[in-house]
């Protein structure tokens, strides 16, 4: 969820970019190790599309900062960077607000008689998850809680446990994982909590959270001082959802399909085929975790997967020019619109980019 500055003097300057100077703090830190750093250029991007929420580019300038070896902090071998973002008023006063914590992928220098810089990419801390993959299979029993799951899991690969606490959702059945060869263990945990229409992310201080796939309309908030909005009309969302789920021990599968039934809605399904100037696409989601043991789950999961793609088939791209407080995942209104943001990418010395939809 957006995460705003405590002082609300600082909030509301937002609004007024030219009361105010960009303030940010960019800490690398490894083997105890930690140094303040300033790029000279980058931008960040949280996107609830993708399995993994963050990544980033930054470029930093200086002899002293190109790695010369895997060894120098600026190298992708452990090294984390922690963001903040806020802004300094006129009375030199300072808010800021956590803006996510990174694991260094890459490091490129570009070193000549003129330039001494290095171009570092970044990725979600989940990639410390994702790319150990299981060397041997992972069976977690049926009745467990889906935060339990997520503990053992994450405490299997990383040694470290979130502490999440229970959620009251069970699996309805024993999962096993760690079977299928190329899919890491977040791809995992992920396609199993898509079941239960959760979703598991890092929040901007690099605690592990889950959260509702459903969006809440009543929870959305104003947005004011924007620069400018571009609609996109390029795909052909689908309004047809089959949910099935592949049960074990020979239970008969389960499965629901629902459609976009709404005749005011331009991917109106009609009551039949033909029935409507769009007509019928269809999308499909399986997993194990829809199964009979909880009823009612595969229709649950095919709504909210339908209610993501009618929204889907108008995209804004909506652009502020410095807010670092909004969060992918918030819901927004704006001219009498609401608006639910799926990706925002923060231009460290530029604009804050929003991709949106309506709701």
């Amino acid at each position: 969820m957006s995460t705003m500055f405590s002082s609300a003097r600082h909030q509301a300057a937002l609004n007024t970019p030219t009361s105010y100077r960009r303030f940010s703090r960019f800490t690398a830190s490894r083997g105890g190790v930690t140094v303040e750093l300033e790029p000279i250029s980058g931008s960040i991007t949280q996107d609830t599309r993708r399995k993994s929420r963050w990544d980033g580019r930054l470029s930093f300038a200086g002899d002293d900062l190109i790695p010369r070896s895997p060894r120098d902090l600026l190298t992708p071998f452990g090294t984390r960077i922690t963001v903040e973002l806020g802004l300094e008023l006129l009375d030199g006063s300072v808010s800021t607000v956590p803006y996510g914590v990174f694991e260094i992928a890459s490091a490129k220098t570009r070193v000549d008689a003129a330039t001494r810089i290095v171009d570092v990419g970044l990725v979600d801390l989940s990639d410390n998850i994702e790319r150990y993959e299981f060397e041997t299979p992972l069976i977690v029993a049926s009745g467990t809680d889906l935060a339990t799951l997520v503990n053992t899991v994450v405490l299997n690969r990383i040694g470290v446990n979130p502490g999440m606490t229970a959620t009251g959702s069970t699996l309805g059945e024993k999962r096993t994982l760690g079977l299928e060869t190329g899919t890491g263990p977040w791809t995992e945990l992920q396609d199993i909590l898509v079941g239960y229409r959760r979703t598991l992310s890092y929040d901007r201080v690099g605690n592990l959270q889950m959260d509702s796939l459903a969006l809440d309309p009543d929870s959305a908030y104003p947005i004011d001082s924007t620069t400018s909005l571009s609609a996109d009309f390029d795909t052909r969302p689908a309004n047809v959802v089959v949910a099935r789920g592949e049960t074990l021990d020979g239970a008969a599968p389960v499965y629901a399909v629902v459609m976009d039934t709404d005749p005011s809605s331009p991917t109106y399904a009609g009551t039949g085929p033909g029935t409507s100037p769009y007509g019928r696409s269809t999308t499909y989601y399986t997993a194990a975790g829809l199964n009979w043991f909880v009823p009612g789950m595969a229709a649950a999961v095919a709504n909210s997967i339908l209610a993501n793609q009618v929204g889907a088939g108008a995209t804004y791209a909506l652009t502020r020019s410095y807010d670092p407080t909004i969060s992918a995942g918030d819901v927004i209104t704006m001219d009498g619109a609401t608006y639910a943001v799926d990706a925002v990418t923060m231009d460290v010395a530029g604009d804050t980019s929003l991709q949106v939809r309506g709701l």
